[in-house]
């Protein structure tokens, strides 16, 4: 998955933010679930993404020390 651009980002912000309001007026939740399950989606993603960049940086810092000793 490749991440959002600056733009894209600001959309998916300012999209997110036009379906609170929409939702406060009373014009319903769906758009505003929609968007929302989309945004946790995303985030999932990158943790996950996150996770694994962690693990293979603690690999390398283990392989790097052990070559030094």
């Amino acid at each position: 998955m490749t991440p959002l651009t600056h733009d894209q980002d600001i959309i998916s912000w300012l999209q997110l933010f036009s379906a609170i309001e929409e939702a406060e007026a009373g014009h319903g939740t769906d758009r505003l679930t929609e968007i929302s399950l989309s945004i946790y989606g995303s985030l999932a993603t990158a943790q996950f993404q996150i996770t694994q960049l962690r693990a293979r940086i603690h690999m390398l810092a283990a392989t790097a020390s052990g070559r030094s000793a």
